[in-house]
């Protein structure tokens, strides 16, 4: 029997042991409303707070600065509601040609409003228009949304460099600064107080929580106009809260920070094996190799083998790679974030996400077997 072996932890990851057991209470006796105000729902009440504050903790905030949501995506549109709704005259955003596709298809629907949207566009290392930023970034912006790292390639975007640009131009206009961190979160350090962007967007499946969760960073919550309205998260997203969702979110967040740098070292030192032994095989070639990069992904290109192919070839084994984002696996295109970094064979990728439970006998396993369907 093949054994299995998941790589592909940027489209979703494993609950861990310790989620697990944190919700399991709360699957059975103890599903009172956290709105109640008798005590069978306040102890619910006080466990998502006690959620929140291991979250601000990690990444370096005040607890009324986060609020819980559904997900990424939904932080995504959140953030650049907000924006668009707190400046209402204001018809220009500022985006990527690589984000997430929440992003680019709620702003397909912003430009059918009316709203005039900027694309920028990527180098084939994945580098950022950083010129054009500066040059698009005016009076008439509501909203920049930019990715923290890619979660197809796993470039990270130079933060420093944005930063510096938008620091200077919040000086003379008055814009929503939001960045998408869903692939960074666990990955890489992140300090909102640093960072300094007005909202962030995180979820909670890419770090072993439930899928149907994440939370959102908001820099001044008084100016923040909900998508959803209603009393809950401090009047800023309505809704029952999702107890399962939070209470996992905040038990994953607390395991991160007590083991992050022995995590980091180890995807750090499985990650440099897989493309040590990705590189000997001579159909092969590593995408923006010398770019920046999250130490869990790979994305690689075959010279003459479709990427779908190597996918369904290598499930056969019971391994799991994909071929680009998990939103857009249905279309049969190539990847839109692969288009435009111009590369030749976009047809041609797979993308490997490791984390760090991912062990060297399966990297081993994976490259024996990858050998085997290049060959069939």
């Amino acid at each position: 029997m093949n054994r299995f072996v998941y790589l592909d932890n940027n489209a979703t990851t494993k609950l861990s042991e310790r989620v697990k057991e944190k919700i399991k209470p709360y699957l059975d006796l103890q599903f009172g409303n956290p709105s109640n105000l008798y005590n069978f729902g306040k102890q619910v009440k006080q466990e998502i707070n006690n959620a929140r504050e291991e979250v601000a903790k990690f990444i370096n905030c005040k607890a009324e600065n986060i609020i819980f949501t559904s997900g990424g995506s939904e932080g995504n549109c959140a953030a650049i509601n907000s924006a668009i709704k707190q400046l209402p005259n204001k018809k220009k955003i500022i985006t990527t040609k690589v984000e997430h596709a929440s992003i680019l298809e709620y702003c397909k629907l912003l430009e059918k409003q009316g709203y005039n949207v900027v694309y920028l566009n990527v180098n084939n290392k994945g580098e950022l228009d950083l010129g054009s930023l500066e040059k698009e970034l005016d009076e008439n912006v509501a909203c920049v949304s930019i990715q923290f790292a890619n979660n197809e390639t796993g470039i990270i975007f130079d933060i420093e460099k944005i930063k510096k640009i938008i620091e200077a131009k919040k000086k003379q206009f008055d814009f929503v600064w939001h960045m998408d961190c869903v692939q960074a979160l666990s990955k890489v350090p992140l300090d909102m107080q640093m960072l300094n962007a007005d909202i962030c967007s995180f979820s909670g499946h890419k770090i072993h929580a439930p899928k149907g969760c994440g939370f959102m960073y908001i820099k001044q919550p008084n100016t923040f106009i909900p998508l959803i309205a209603g009393h809950q998260e401090n009047n800023l997203r309505g809704g029952t809260e999702n107890v399962i969702g939070i209470l996992a979110i905040g038990e994953s967040i607390k395991e991160i920070r007590e083991n992050f740098d022995k995590n980091l070292n180890t995807m750090i030192n499985i990650h440099g094996y897989l493309e040590e032994e990705l590189e000997k095989i001579k159909c092969i070639t590593i995408n923006a190799k010398s770019s920046p990069r999250l130490q869990n992904t790979t994305s690689i290109t075959f010279s003459n083998t479709n990427g779908n192919e190597i996918m369904f070839a290598l499930e056969r084994y019971g391994i799991c790679v994909s071929t680009g984002s998990a939103c857009n696996s249905q279309s049969s295109e190539p990847s839109y974030v692969l288009r435009a970094m111009n590369l030749t064979k976009p047809e041609n990728v797979v993308r490997i996400s490791i984390n760090e439970m991912t062990i060297k006998s399966q990297i081993d396993y994976f490259i024996e077997n990858l050998k085997l369907c290049i060959k069939e």
